[in-house]
């Protein structure tokens, strides 16, 4: 029995040390590979592509093939002529119209028929030399739509990858969490070996070693919900970053510090170099060009082309061809369009106004970025000077408890002081390594 414990012992610790621990850089990496949001994006692009090589297409001649048959159960053409066979001359000159169409037992009484069958096919190419501006502003159309998709790629990378980021200290900082709960339970088992060793001497009663056992099982109960904590976490980052979710993630150690960096707040925060900015411009962009497109459909139209075909209707092959041109001037549209235009003008109006109200909330994002960066650099170095105060106030209230000045109580107090300290210090720089992210992502 003990040989098969130690075999599992053996085949687990195998497995542990052949995992692959998980760095902030590699869920990065694998973020902009599997992540969903970033893929679709992506394929948003080769979207807009496509319908750019589309409207690329209109520059061209259009070519078109037809084909028609039929073959009616009575003669489509039957037209009664009386007396028409009553002379040798009638009846002379139907027989000679019948072998001019090559018709075959022709029957030769008073009604003329003919259109029983027949087959044509043709083939026509024309190409369109002014379609009111129509093709070269769609072209225009829709390589601003590639430009916005490129640019909502950019969004939507920044995004993501600043949430695998948060998410990656969040679990992170849940380790050193737990790490935490283990050095405070050690921390119990030398409270109550010398409550108990107190007790055995008779200075103590038996309340402090029972404030020391509920005080375990508070602990046990922050132990289960940071458990739980830590699997939500870990199944949210491998959600994010498409990395398989099987239990127990190894991630690199929790920095013991962090070195945080100063910055001088600016007088003006810049905007312009984000892509939601560059988004905001080519939507302005695109309605105008959707505007032309309206005013193009006013425009005469002009195009060239070719034709040519094959028939056979009266038993006889015939083939033609001819050479064709062609100009369409709406008039009717004109008072519609009118109304389009307008529409459009209040688009590009609404755009506008759209771009200058962004665009100050941008700022005052920035401006936000930074007010929560500084905070957050504040918040570390004070959580970290009273994280030490703790440290050193719990020390020496155990030092008196076991030189008997002092209660269990207040030991204990001096113990759940130590524990917030060390959680709110762990909570500042998880903070801070989301501000700073932040930050730097929307000031690069």
């Amino acid at each position: 029995m003990k040989r098969c414990i130690l075999s599992i012992v053996l085949l687990f610790s195998a497995f542990t040390l052949n995992a692959e621990v998980l760095t902030l850089d590699s869920c990065i990496e694998s973020a902009r590979q599997k992540n969903c949001t970033i893929q679709s994006a992506l394929l948003d692009v080769q979207i807009a592509q496509q319908v750019k090589k589309q409207v690329f297409t209109k520059f061209f001649p259009q070519v078109s093939l037809n084909a028609f048959g039929f073959y009616a159960i009575n003669p489509l053409v039957s037209i009664y002529i009386p007396g028409l066979m009553q002379t040798p001359e009638g009846e002379e000159a139907l027989k000679e119209l019948f072998d001019e169409l090559k018709v075959d037992n022709p029957d030769l009484s008073e009604y003329f028929e003919m259109l029983k069958w027949g087959v044509s096919a043709g083939a026509s190419a024309v190409q369109p030399i002014f379609m009111g501006g129509r093709i070269i502003n769609g072209n225009k159309l829709a390589k601003i739509g590639i430009e916005a998709a490129e640019k909502q790629v950019e969004v939507s990378e920044r995004d993501i990858l600043q949430e695998v980021e948060d998410t990656y200290w969040l679990v992170a900082g849940l380790y050193e969490k737990r790490a935490t709960v283990e050095q405070v339970n050690q921390l119990l088992d030398t409270i109550q070996n010398t409550a108990e060793l107190a007790f055995n001497n008779g200075l103590v009663t038996q309340n402090d070693i029972l404030k020391v056992q509920l005080k375990r099982n508070e602990i046990a109960t922050k132990s289960v919900q940071l458990e739980n904590g830590i699997v939500l976490a870990s199944k949210l980052l491998c959600q994010l970053t498409g990395i398989p979710y099987s239990g127990e993630l190894e991630l690199q150690p929790f920095p013991q510090t962090d070195s945080v960096e100063t910055y001088v707040l600016m007088d003006t925060f810049y905007v312009s170099g984000r892509p939601e900015a560059d988004l905001l411009e080519m939507n302005i962009r695109a309605e105008q060009l959707k505007k032309k497109l309206t005013i193009g459909e006013t425009l005469p139209q002009i195009g060239v082309g070719v034709q040519g075909g094959y028939s056979n209707f009266f038993e006889k092959d015939r083939w033609n061809g001819m050479a064709l041109a062609f100009v369409r001037i709406p008039i009717t549209q004109w008072w519609e369009t009118s109304h389009k235009i307008k529409e459009h003008n209040l688009r590009i109006e609404k755009a506008k106004l759209m771009q200058n109200d962004l665009m100050g909330k941008m700022m005052l994002q920035n401006e936000q970025a930074y007010r929560q960066l500084n905070e957050a650099i504040r918040l570390v170095t004070e959580h970290e000077s009273a994280l030490q105060m703790a440290q050193e106030n719990y020390r020496i209230s155990l030092m008196n408890y076991q030189a008997g000045i002092s209660t269990m109580s207040e030991l204990l107090e001096a113990h759940a002081l130590l524990l917030q300290a060390q959680n709110a210090y762990t909570d500042a720089r998880i903070s801070y390594r989301a501000a700073q992210r932040k930050f730097n992502d929307i000031n690069k």
